[in-house]
């Protein structure tokens, strides 16, 4: 298994420990929605609010380790990179695989860093009387933007012919 790939499920494994660790704590009803200033605009119950993260991860965890091995059994595989002639030859389709398999786990890591993040700001706002969400959830927001464009264009970068 690859170093990634590990991270991904451990942030995984976070995701479920936060969910069993602050489930009982949380009221009945809590903040799930904040504004752009942070102020709480819209509740939701604690069933629903949990509910609806673990939905995400099952999500996440299907998009980025079931998908790529999906795709690569397909015979459309690779169809849109760039010079996929090259990068798709008997001597290179392996090494193009490997490399897809890994960006989806860098990938996935970001997208679990941002969903426990942002998880973990509403969960400690709703311990105040009166809900606010952290500032903080720009500077994420902001980072994880910059992070994905960064990884576009590595991406698309990789495929260049050598």
């Amino acid at each position: 298994m690859n170093w990634f790939r590990r991270i991904f499920f451990a942030l995984v494994a976070l995701a479920l420990t936060q969910v069993i660790y602050y489930y009982p704590q949380m009221p009945d009803v809590l903040a799930s929605h904040f504004d752009g200033l942070g102020a709480p605009n819209d509740w939701a119950s604690k069933q629903g609010f949990f509910g609806l993260y673990l939905a995400i991860i099952l999500m996440l965890v299907a998009i980025f380790e079931f998908v790529p091995r999906w795709s690569e059994n397909r015979s459309s595989f690779g169809m849109k990179i760039p010079n996929r002639d090259y990068w798709l030859a008997p001597e290179r389709v392996e090494q193009t695989r490997a490399f897809f398999r890994r960006q989806m786990f860098i990938i996935g890591i970001a997208h679990l860093l941002l969903s426990i993040f942002a998880i973990q700001l509403a969960i400690l706002a709703n311990f105040d009387q009166e809900p606010r969400l952290h500032r903080s959830i720009g500077w994420a927001l902001a980072l994880y933007f910059v992070f994905l464009g960064a990884w576009l264009i590595h991406f698309y970068l990789h495929f260049k012919k050598p």
